[in-house]
């Protein structure tokens, strides 16, 4: 006999010690299953765990631990003592969106002028740009110009937006190249020299953690004079949303900002947030890092997507309540507008995809010449979840080709790319996104190279789709009060820290299958008396299987589930397995 996946994947059950988990469980009174979930994800003591499960701001490392952080806020300093005004320059993301709004909001509360300025997708494409920076009518003044989520690549252009006479500090955390720009300070920690413990915060997290230095620097200078020093956690609440929406790891400084910021964001007094929740339909109650993802994210995006990136800052930044609720229908409308030129745009590039898999490539190069570019990463993220190869896709703006590029787990993309650098005019991101542009004449020879590179870099093991498995569970368990009490403390989810994926056990036996909506399975699951609900989106084709395998096992995540007012936990399907026969 063998097993037949629904998503074709191979199971596959994480290493735990037992013996670690057993004390992890004792110590802190937590479920086992949760216990050994922690212990898989490289928890190896109570002290870790603990810290994990309860982190607080307490926990966040100092601001000056981050090289270049010294220069930078003596710099502001100066130029608030001066009354230099600001230009926030930044990414057209949410990352990038929410970390300009950080330090607008900041800069403004201090009284002073702030210009934002974000480079148009489909003229200017990623980066920092100094033509956006000569776009600004007063060029007589001195300005302090700030990027965020870029510029760390952009050596050129910071140079000649200080020929300009004006101050540059750059706040990335992007992969530098081997020379930096010559800012007059450069906050990143993956710079060489930087002492700052985690590596991979979010544009958001490192632009947030500039705020944090300014204000100690200028507290330490009796800068408010008995005044209320500002509170910076009211700001938490934009960094929770661009840290998760960003691929980064939520683990350590990323964890501790995206757990504090979702507790912040249930009680926001930011009128765009609260405007932008009502009308995606969050509950303002609970919210998750799924609703970031799939609701609060998609529409901040979305203006950068397929409309003006500067309506989504605005949103953020507004004191407006009747603009806010305006810019919030905005944004919904332009997202459902993105929904359906992203479903035109992955129904073209799948079919490429399928024929460059089933010729044997590694690395997907997916082209076509009237792609929306405002879409072609999200296109790429769900084509490499699909194939499970790492996928870079290519349109034309203005006569050059733009392209975006996502990899999975185990391979470095920025390295894939470093080694096709004399192919491309610029590129930059990191291990698992990137962007890319090039001329026209070089598609080819990049498609090959990239393909090369990719196979030598990967084995062709790691091309075969994995499904881990954390553990088993039983329908009592999952049904247990003090199980979702240990199981609620691992959120919020996200790179990093994946939702867990639980396996059923074999006494489990499904009921009433049947296929709901467009083809979903609904079906209930019985183990010794107890019952519990349970869903599969897009798994109705498999309703056959079920009715002659009962017993199937199953893999899924577990969610809450409300429904006409009443909440109840429920099996969310992953991937399942029947028996069949050789």
């Amino acid at each position: 006999m063998k097993a037949s996946s629904f998503k074709e994947k191979k199971w596959f059950h994480k290493d735990c010690d037992n013996g670690v988990a057993d004390t992890i469980s004792s110590e802190l009174n937590i479920h086992p299953a949760i216990a050994s979930i922690l212990v898989q994800r490289g928890l190896t003591n109570t002290a870790e765990a603990r810290s994990f499960l309860y982190p607080t701001l307490a926990d966040l490392a100092s601001p000056f631990l981050m090289k270049g952080m010294d220069e930078a806020v003596a710099l502001i300093s100066d130029a608030i003592t001066n009354r230099i005004p600001f230009i926030i320059y930044g990414d057209y993301d949410v990352d990038g969106a929410t970390g300009m709004a950080v330090l607008t909001l900041f800069l403004r509360k201090l009284g002073m002028e702030v210009i934002c300025r974000q480079p148009d997708r489909l003229i200017d494409g990623y980066g920092f740009h100094a033509n956006v920076i000569k776009k600004i009518k007063d060029k007589a003044k001195k300005y302090v110009v700030i990027t965020v989520d870029c510029g760390i690549t952009d050596l050129d252009d910071v140079k000649e937006v200080k020929e300009m006479g004006y101050s540059v500090i750059v706040t990335d955390h992007h992969t530098p190249l081997s020379t930096l720009p010559p800012a007059d300070a450069v906050l990143n920690p993956l710079q060489p020299g930087c002492t700052f413990p985690f590596k991979f915060p979010a544009g958001v997290g490192v632009a947030f953690y500039l705020v944090m230095g300014l204000r100690n620097y200028l507290n330490k200078r009796d800068f408010w004079k008995g005044r209320a020093v500002p509170n910076l956690k009211v700001l938490l609440d934009l960094v929770a949303i661009g840290t998760i929406s960003d691929m980064v790891p939520l683990q350590s400084v990323n964890r501790v900002l995206a757990k504090a910021g979702l507790e912040v964001l249930s009680t926001t007094d930011n009128l765009g947030l609260r405007s932008l929740m009502e009308i995606s339909g969050v509950n303002r109650s609970r919210i998750s890092a799924e609703d970031v993802t799939f609701k609060i994210g998609p529409r901040i995006n979305a203006a950068g997507r397929t409309g003006d990136p500067k309506k989504a800052l605005e949103l953020l930044t507004t004191d407006s309540a009747a603009r806010a609720e305006e810019l919030a229908k905005e944004l919904d409308f332009q997202n459902n507008q993105r929904k359906l030129i992203e479903k035109e745009v992955y129904d073209a590039a799948f079919v490429i995809a399928k024929d460059q898999v089933l010729s044997g490539k590694c690395g997907l190069v997916l082209y076509g010449d009237d792609w929306h570019p405002g879409v072609i990463g999200i296109v790429a993220s769900r084509i490499m979840n699909q194939f499970n190869r790492p996928v870079i896709i290519l349109t034309v703006v203005d006569g050059l080709v733009k392209g975006s590029g996502r990899s999975m787990s185990g391979l470095n993309l920025f390295e894939v790319l470093t080694n096709c650098a004399e192919l491309l005019k610029g590129f930059g991101g990191h291990k698992r996104a990137a962007g890319v542009s090039m001329l026209p004449e070089h598609i080819e020879s990049f498609t090959k190279k990239f393909d090369s590179m990719v196979t030598k870099m990967i084995s062709k093991e790691d091309l075969i789709p994995k499904l881990m498995i954390d553990t088993r569970l039983n329908v009592g368990e999952i049904l247990n009060k003090s199980f979702f009490d240990s199981f609620d403390k691992l959120e919020p989810f996200g790179m990093g820290n994946p939702e867990p994926v639980f396996q059923s056990n074999n006494s489990w036996q499904i009921m009433k299958p049947r296929v709901v909506g467009t083809n979903h399975l609904k079906f209930f699951l019985k183990e010794n008396g107890s019952i519990l609900d349970a869903i599969g989106f897009g798994f109705g084709n498999f309703i056959s299987n079920l009715e002659t395998d009962p017993r199937a096992e199953l893999a899924f995540n577990l969610r809450l589930n409300e429904f006409r007012g009443k909440t109840n936990r429920q099996i969310n399907l992953v991937d399942i397995r029947t028996a069949l026969s050789s």
